[in-house]
């Protein structure tokens, strides 16, 4: 498989070496590479990089980290490295006992599984296997010396090595002492009750492993992201980091931050099957998936890198006085309320801007000095179109909005307007001041599913999202005004 552009061997983000990596007796990732091309599997460049650099060594022959963290986009082959990274520590005696463990146990499965079949597939490895169990939650597989074997049989020989696998559960590994502990999909620990569990049981051992692997998480992947703090701080150098990520800020159809993320990039993984994620996946869930960028929901309603690219200080709304719509909307709890103007450039482009805000409903209905009522921003805005959201919170104001001239927004329901707005913002046709308010809200919110489509929710962290639905019924209203009659009408600016 080519590609014009290849993915990066090394990583954007990793913990230097101590010691020349080229030397035999500086890393076992020599002798983690030699095994992959004796067992007919020979690592891609950046799973090669990775075995040099995660398994160095001290002058000692001790693993120099003690826990390794990699970030890398799915669909990379860190199945495969880490099949080979076990089977290697496994045949040559560096551990004891392996232990695999995953949010679910049939992720953990999945690398145990291939690690199976593929000793089973070399004879000289099949031969000092002397039980595999496949029993859920009593998967084991392990290996004899093969003296042991002639000795005594497959069925009395001793163990020399074992592979266990098991869920990451705050109950995981508890009796066992593990030499190598893989755990996989590290981004699903919302809580530190598995890693406190599991951690453990390296504690006892002289020269134990932790490798924690995963692609990049959300606000919510506690552990990883704890992790990731820590060995970025360099403060423990014990702790070591090697992370393929795509830069912060990255547009998600840049080539460059593709390979940055996805080593694996032109030799077992395509351009083509990248822009398939591009086109299907919700902005989110491609940043933390293909690009491995940390983002705050996996179910993000709007890409934060694409709201900011329509970002335009400069702009006004003077010359589209004819095409604007006003739309109002409250949070749920009734503690705030946004007005937000919209209008339809004569290029397609949706401009929105933030009339007025207020802390309540009562607020809004009291004009001071520095803060107009609704009433008066209304007649000022003078607004071809004004509506609201007849099946939301602002349903409360539903007879006070009406005497102002607001209209219930029909033709379309909630989740029609969400997705329209969404996609200006995807297709660059979307344009607003940057104004701190608007981007607050609408990079935070989340999607809520209902059917095939889905609308605006708030994030769990809390916050408001009535200004996201004001904008979007704004835009709403303004692409969708029949053609204008008559004078225009005045805008007049804040």
């Amino acid at each position: 498989m080519t590609s014009s552009v290849l993915g990066k061997t090394v990583p954007r983000l990793w913990t230097p070496p101590l010691r020349d990596l080229s030397e035999p007796n500086a890393t076992l990732g020599h002798a983690v590479i030699a095994f992959a091309e004796m067992l007919g599997e020979p690592l891609l460049p950046w799973q090669r990089w990775w075995a040099l650099h995660a398994l160095e060594l001290t002058e000692d022959g001790r693993f120099r980290f003690g826990t390794v963290l990699t970030l890398v986009a799915r669909q990379n082959g860190k199945t495969t490295l880490l099949k080979i990274l076990a089977l290697t520590l496994l045949y040559l005696g560096h551990s004891r006992l392996i232990l695999g463990a995953a949010q679910s146990l049939d992720i953990a499965k999945e690398s145990w599984g291939k690690a199976v079949e593929l000793a089973q597939s070399v004879p000289e490895l099949d031969a000092e296997i002397i039980r595999v169990r496949r029993t859920n939650g009593d998967q084991e597989f392990a290996i004899a010396d093969p003296a042991e074997i002639a000795a005594k049989g497959k069925r009395d020989a001793t163990a020399k090595g074992r592979y266990r696998i098991s869920a990451a559960t705050p109950s995981a590994g508890r009796g066992l002492s593990v030499d190598l502990l893989i755990l996989d999909e590290l981004r699903e620990h919302a809580t530190w009750g598995a890693w406190a569990a599991l951690s453990k049981t390296t504690s006892a051992r002289p020269n134990a492993l932790i490798v924690g692997i995963s692609n990049a998480g959300s606000d919510h992947s506690l552990v990883l992201n704890s992790l990731r703090e820590i060995a970025l701080a360099g403060g423990d150098d014990r702790v070591g980091i090697f992370e393929w990520s795509a830069p912060d800020g990255a547009a998600l159809d840049d080539i460059e931050a593709w390979a940055a993320a996805n080593p694996s990039l032109g030799y077992t993984l395509s351009a083509d099957a990248i822009r398939m994620s591009l086109a299907t996946d919700p902005p989110a869930v491609f940043r933390t998936e293909v690009l491995c960028q940390r983002v705050e929901a996996l179910n993000g309603a709007i890409d934060p890198a694409q709201w900011t690219e329509g970002a335009d200080v400069a702009a006004v709304m003077d010359d589209v006085r004819e095409r604007v719509a006003l739309v109002l909307d409250v949070s749920p709890d009734l503690r705030h309320v946004s007005l937000l103007a919209a209008a339809e450039r004569d290029s397609g482009a949706v401009q929105v801007e933030v009339v007025a805000a207020w802390d309540s409903p009562s607020a809004m209905r009291v004009s001071t000095e520095d803060s107009p009522s609704l009433a008066e921003w209304v007649e000022r805005v003078n607004a071809r179109a004004r509506g609201f959201f007849p099946t939301g919170p602002a349903a409360a104001l539903a007879t006070e909005l009406k005497g102002l001239g607001f209209e219930p927004i029909t033709g379309a329901d909630v989740a029609v307007v969400c997705q329209e707005f969404s996609e200006l913002v995807q297709a660059r046709r979307l344009i607003h001041p940057g104004d701190p308010l608007l981007t607050s809200q609408v990079t935070s919110a989340t999607r809520t599913y209902s059917g095939d489509g889905w609308r605006f929710t708030r994030p769990r962290a809390g916050g408001y999202v009535d200004a996201a639905y004001a904008a979007a019924g704004a835009a709403y209203l303004a692409r969708n005004l029949p053609p204008a009659i008559g004078r225009p009408r005045l805008l007049v600016a804040k």
